[in-house]
């Protein structure tokens, strides 16, 4: 979920982990014919290791003039006003309380915003416990939400993460590093993904194509057109089983296309079986929930 870098960017947070989150086991649910049964789940929360920020660009010819260095009273006070500045867009006071080893990489301030701007957009800034990490060094926890996405532009975007950033003692006052040490999405459990799948499938039992498109992470399906005609033509009882890795899919290509290999590492197949009909509906964890992004065929046809 590479040497460790230090802010997530809407690119990096694709990447994450592969096997940070088990599947869930012996789930199955049964559906008939019938109206979307009530009440919304809750999410359960597991976490994947996310790499750090960006990639180095090179220096510029010249740096800008100095700015007016920023003082913060603790370890804890300049991670929380560093962090709390990117997410306002307050560059000039983010970069004040750069480190030196930041400097030397953003070596302007332009150099500096140019990179915030592809990292992803922060809301909550919740700054935990610290750690001494060495002398004059210490560890901040930080809980970040960020807004969730799953789309081809920004592929997936966690709504939560819990990264770690190194603040530093230089020059009589402290400062923080550039990048976090470490980042982990917070993702809905795998025992939620049949409740999302059944709830799908119920409204397409109903034929309610519009009510089963609230479910989903967008407006278009991926994989096989027809499967998901299949539940308002064959009414009856259908099944929702355990969900699988998504390195079972038979037709993987339009999901890689849509996302990226990375998609292997979060995606999830929940076979359904019909009166005649069977599938696996593929999804994707949005936020706390998971969200139908198509189906896959078949393995036994």
């Amino acid at each position: 979920m590479p040497a460790p870098s230090l802010r997530p960017d809407r690119r990096l947070l694709w990447l994450v982990a592969v096997g940070a989150v088990g599947l869930a086991a012996g789930v199955t649910a049964t559906l008939v014919s019938g109206g979307p049964r009530g009440g919304d789940p809750v999410a359960s929360v597991r976490r994947l290791d996310l790499p750090g920020g960006p990639a180095e660009a090179p220096a510029d010819p010249a740096a800008a003039p100095p700015l007016r260095p920023v003082v913060a009273g603790s370890a804890r006070a300049a991670v929380q006003r560093f962090l709390k500045a990117t997410a306002g867009q307050d560059h000039a006071t983010a970069y004040g309380l750069l480190d030196r080893a930041g400097r030397r990489r953003y070596p302007s301030l332009a150099r500096f915003t140019r990179a915030e701007a592809d990292r992803a957009a922060v809301t909550t800034v919740r700054v935990g416990r610290q750690r001494r990490a060495g002398a004059g060094v210490v560890e901040v926890t930080v809980t970040l939400t960020h807004p969730a996405a799953i789309d081809p532009f920004a592929g997936l975007v966690p709504g939560r993460t819990v990264e770690v950033w190194r603040a530093s003692r230089q020059g009589g006052r402290w400062r923080v590093g550039a990048d976090p040490r470490s980042v982990r999405a917070d993702l809905p459990g795998d025992e939620r993904a049949p409740e999302a799948v059944s709830a799908w499938v119920q409204r397409l039992l109903g034929c309610d194509r519009q009510g089963a498109s609230g479910l989903q992470a967008g407006p278009e399906l991926y994989g096989p057109a027809n499967l998901p005609e299949a539940p308002c033509a064959e009414r009856g009882r259908w099944t929702v089983a355990a969900p699988e890795g998504f390195d079972a899919a038979v037709e993987p290509e339009a999901y890689v296309a849509a996302f990226g290999p990375e998609v292997g590492s979060w995606a999830r197949l929940v076979p359904v079986q019909g009166p005649r009909t069977r599938f696996s509906v593929v999804v994707g964890p949005l936020g706390d929930a998971w969200r139908v992004l198509g189906t896959d065929s078949d393995p036994t046809r």
